[in-house]
């Protein structure tokens, strides 16, 4: 005997009863078709769900990138700046060495004006340039900033040692007359004013009263004073450089041997000691042991 399964349905419109009659095949392959799209629906929710995730983490992530992105091209604008500034610097720097007339003996690499590399193009939108390039060419300014810093660093402390020893040079060179008068005999061939034949002059003679102050004509040590025959009292200064100052037929000294003294110190009085003629400033100039012109190192 066959089975069969009865589905009475009711209506609240009082219209009657409905009556199915399923077979048993019928009614399991409804609960199939039931069960699979209730599996399907949990299955589809649950993708949906973490879909719905992913996706928000997708854009969170594309909000970070798309910051990091306008955070690297402003640092970019930044670096920019500083490299623009370091040109600014390497050119002010290539100036002072013209006005000091410095020969730094640097490469020639080191002496133009620009930067390595091309400069970073910043875009108004992330869309113009990629993260990746950005971070490219971002990297490599600052190593070119970085290698311009070293080299510019070495070029200013190069041309700040070089003034400074041109200073020091400036200062311990004979520039000024040791004493004010006149001159009554040059440096060179002469007649000697005690025998008339011909003699070289070693110094120069400035004429001037007895007391007149004698200044030094640059910076420099006091070697010795002392008592010299023909040169009467004697002073030796050493100016470093390979320059040295004498002085002779002083009447007295001011300063000591040993001392040290600066350009335009007073440093003795004229006087008319040792084999003279009148009251005068014998003055000599050596450079690394030769006498020069004394008149090649004062001021006209």
């Amino acid at each position: 005997m066959k089975t069969h399964w009865t589905v009475l349905i009711l209506s609240k419109e009082d219209t009657g009863i409905r009556r199915f009659t399923l077979s048993p095949l019928i009614a399991m392959s409804a609960g199939c078709v039931i069960l699979f799209l209730a599996v399907f629906s949990a299955f589809a929710g649950y993708k949906l769900y973490h879909l719905r995730a992913d996706i928000s983490r997708v854009a969170s992530i594309k909000q970070k990138n798309l910051e990091q992105s306008r955070q690297i091209v402003a640092l970019s604008e930044k670096v920019l700046l500083l490299d623009e500034e370091m040109n600014s610097l390497r050119t002010f720097n290539r100036h002072l060495v013209g006005i000091a007339k410095v020969d730094l003996h640097a490469p020639d690499e080191l002496s133009g004006v620009g930067g390595g590399s091309e400069p970073i193009r910043a875009a108004n939108t992330t869309e113009a340039l990629t993260e990746k390039i950005l971070t490219r060419e971002l990297h490599s300014h600052i190593k070119q900033l970085g290698d311009d810093i070293v080299i510019e660093r070495d070029v200013a402390r190069d041309l700040l040692a070089e003034i400074e020893r041109q200073r020091s040079l400036l200062a311990h060179t004979p520039g000024i007359w040791p004493t004010r008068g006149w001159v009554t005999s040059r440096y060179g061939w002469r007649n000697s004013p005690f025998t008339g034949k011909r003699e070289y002059h070693k110094g120069m003679d400035i004429a001037c009263r007895k007391g007149t102050p004698v200044h030094a004509p640059a910076d420099g040590i006091v070697t010795s004073y002392y008592r010299n025959g023909a040169y009467g009292n004697f002073m030796v200064i050493n100016h470093g450089y390979g320059i040295v100052t004498r002085y002779a037929h002083l009447n007295n000294s001011v300063a000591k041997a040993g001392q040290h003294v600066r350009k335009g110190d007073r440093i003795a009085i004229v006087g008319n000691t040792g084999r003279s003629t009148g009251s005068h400033l014998h003055y000599e100039v050596l450079v690394n042991g030769i006498h020069v012109n004394p008149q090649r190192y004062v001021l006209k």
